[in-house]
C-alpha cells in the first residue's frame, strides 16, 4: 500500500513537471508570435507611410502644375494686351500723321476756318454745344454765359450732345466787371434830424460809388450788395434808418435801429439792386457820438454778385 502510494506520487510529480514544461513552451511560443505580429505591423505601417508620402507628393505636384498653368495663362493674356496697346498706339500715330498731311494740304483753308470759329466768333457761348460748334474739342471746364452771371460747366466732347453727361453744371463763377466796396467813418458828433448822415473820413471807396458829402451810395451795376452800419449815441436816445431809392420808388425804409444814451446801434442788409438804385443812412433824431476821434460810426458796403448779363 505504501509502495503504491509512492508510485502514484511519482507519477503525479512527473505529470506536473510535464505540464509545467508544456505551459512554459506555450507562453514562449505566444510571445514569439506577438513579436512576429508586431514586426509585421511595423512593416505594414511603414508601407502605408511610404504610400501616403507618395500620394502627398503627387498632390503637391498637381497643385504646382495648376499654379504654373495659371501663371502661364496670365502672362499670355498680359502679352496679348501689350500687343493690342502697341497696335492702338500705332493706329493713333497713323491717324495723327494723316491729320498732319490733311492739315498741310488744306493749311490755308483750315487757317481761315479757325479764325472764323475761334477769333471771329462774336456770340458768347451759352453751353457746351456752343463751345463744340465754335471748334473746341478738348474736354475740360469752361465759362459760359448764364442768365445773369457767368457760369462754369464741364464739357465732355467725346460724347454726343444728346448724352446727359455731355455737359455738367459746376456752379457760378465769381466774375465782376470791376470791384465795388467802401468803408466810411465820421469825425465829430452829428445831430441834424431827418437828414442823410455824411461821412468825412473814407478808408476805402473802390469804384467811387459812395458820395461821402451826402452819404448816398449809387449802385454802378446790378447785383447783390451787402451793407452794414454801426454807431454810438451821445447823451440822448438816437434813431437811424437804412433807406433805399429806386428809379420808380422814392426813399423807403429797409431797416431801423435805435438806442439809449451812450449805447451802440447797428444795421445790416443784403439787397438786390439795379443800376442807379441808391442807399443811405438817415439820422432820425438824437446825437451820433464821434466827438473824441474814436470812430464809433462805420458804414461799409460791397458788391457780392454782379449781374453780368440780362440787364
Amino acid at each position: 500500500m505504501a509502495r503504491c502510494s509512492a508510485t502514484q506520487l511519482g507519477v503525479l510529480v512527473l505529470v506536473l513537471s510535464t505540464s509545467y514544461v508544456v505551459a512554459s513552451l506555450t507562453v514562449d511560443m505566444q510571445l514569439e508570435q506577438l513579436r512576429n505580429n508586431y514586426v509585421k505591423l511595423e512593416q505594414v505601417l511603414a508601407t502605408k507611410d511610404s504610400r501616403l508620402e507618395f500620394l502627398e507628393q503627387k498632390v503637391q505636384q498637381h497643385k504646382q502644375g495648376n499654379l504654373e498653368a495659371q501663371i502661364t495663362q496670365l502672362v499670355n493674356e498680359v502679352n496679348q494686351m501689350k500687343i493690342q496697346v502697341r497696335r492702338t498706339a500705332e493706329l493713333e500715330l497713323k491717324v495723327q500723321r494723316q491729320e498732319y498731311l490733311i492739315n498741310a494740304v488744306h493749311g490755308e483753308s483750315r487757317s481761315h476756318n479757325n479764325v472764323s470759329l475761334r477769333q471771329g466768333t462774336t456770340q458768347m457761348p451759352k453751353s457746351c454745344a456752343d463751345l463744340k460748334n465754335n471748334g473746341h474739342t478738348s474736354n475740360g471746364m469752361f465759362l459760359i454765359m448764364g442768365v445773369k452771371m457767368v457760369e462754369t460747366v464741364f464739357c465732355d466732347f467725346s460724347k454726343p450732345i444728346s448724352d446727359q453727361s455731355f455737359q455738367k453744371w459746376i456752379g457760378f463763377a465769381d466774375v465782376k466787371s470791376s470791384p465795388v466796396y467802401f468803408h466810411a467813418q465820421r469825425i465829430g458828433n452829428y445831430g441834424a434830424a431827418n437828414t442823410g448822415i455824411p461821412f468825412n473820413q473814407l478808408r476805402l471807396n473802390v469804384g467811387g460809388a459812395l458820395n461821402p458829402v451826402t452819404g448816398v451810395f449809387l449802385a454802378p451795376k446790378a447785383g447783390r450788395y451787402f451793407f452794414a452800419y454801426s454807431g454810438l449815441s451821445w447823451d440822448s436816445n438816437a434813431k437811424v434808418q437804412l433807406q433805399m431809392k429806386s428809379a420808380t420808388v422814392g426813399w423807403f425804409k429797409i431797416g431801423e435801429a435805435h438806442c439809449t444814451p451812450f449805447n451802440t446801434f447797428a444795421l445790416q442788409s443784403i439787397l438786390d439792386l439795379k443800376q442807379g438804385d441808391e442807399i443811405r443812412i438817415i439820422h432820425i433824431h438824437g446825437v451820433i457820438h464821434d466827438r473824441d476821434g474814436n470812430n464809433f460810426s462805420n458804414f461799409v458796403g460791397l458788391l457780392l454778385e454782379e449781374d453780368i448779363f440780362g440787364c
